[in-house]
């Protein structure tokens, strides 16, 4: 190995080395086995054998689950009085694809996620869904690595505001909205067309048409299809073109 090759190596251990440090440090927390932390932020398109299932989404299913069951008992404790339907509804909301990547965005995570360079210049360290498999991905590295009270401490560490804020995360159902609105009229629901704001960049923004008998009653832009859809519903019930008819 040429000096050149060598200080090449070197660099690129430190900079790994540097931004696990960075993660451990965001997380309160440090692994005993950096390897799950590597795995989950492993994107798939990193993982050239895939029988090795060495990128993250087996630890986002852990991660998933393990969110799902710290958020609920805090909701428990936090809501005496709330119903399942309330707790059910402030949970979804914490744990939704939306707040989970905004969060890891937030942390700064997406930087560290390791990809094919297609994927990057795709846009995929600010792709919506790969942000918020990263957080899931995490959390489930922490499990692997340690036990639940070790993963519930980290994850009141990383969410302890949004737990706090609950109600402020809840998701307005505004797809259903419009749908219950329009077959109200003549039983016929919407459509959604939804395209590329910029044809070059495949990762988002989007934007959305709600449809309806061929009008457009409502249209927006969102950083991924879903939310562009909803933004799009949102829009519709604000303007009610088909009260206009």
């Amino acid at each position: 190995m040429t000096p050149h090759s060598l200080a090449k190596l070197l660099l690129l251990c430190y900079d790994a080395r540097m931004q696990f440090e960075a993660i451990q440090e965001s997380l309160a927390y440090q692994f005993t086995d950096i390897a799950w932390l590597k795995q989950a932020l492993s994107h798939p398109s990193s993982d050239q054998k895939k029988k090795t299932n060495l990128n993250y989404e087996r630890l986002e299913y852990l991660g998933d689950a393990v969110l799902e069951l710290v958020v609920s008992r805090e909701l428990i404790t936090l809501f005496p009085k709330a119903d399942e339907g309330l707790l059910t509804k402030l949970r979804s909301g914490i744990v939704s694809r939306q707040h989970l990547s905004g969060l890891c965005e937030k942390l700064g995570w997406g930087q560290y996620i390791i990809m094919s360079p297609q994927m990057e210049k795709n846009g995929g360290r600010h792709h919506f869904s790969i942000l918020a498999n990263t957080f899931e991905s995490v959390i489930g590295a922490v499990m692997m690595d340690s036990n639940y009270n070790a993963v519930r401490k980290v994850v009141l560490h990383i969410m302890a505001e949004s737990i706090a804020n609950a109600a402020d995360y809840m998701e307005v159902n505004y797809k259903g909205q419009l749908l219950e609105a329009l077959q109200a009229v003549d039983g016929e629901g919407p459509e959604y067309v939804v395209t590329l704001v910029d044809p070059d960049k495949i990762a988002g923004p989007f934007h959305a048409k709600a449809m309806w008998h061929d009008m457009v009653v409502g249209e927006a832009e969102g950083r991924s299809k879903h939310f562009a859809q909803v933004a799009a519903a949102k829009d519709a019930l604000s303007r009610k073109l088909w009260e206009q008819e």
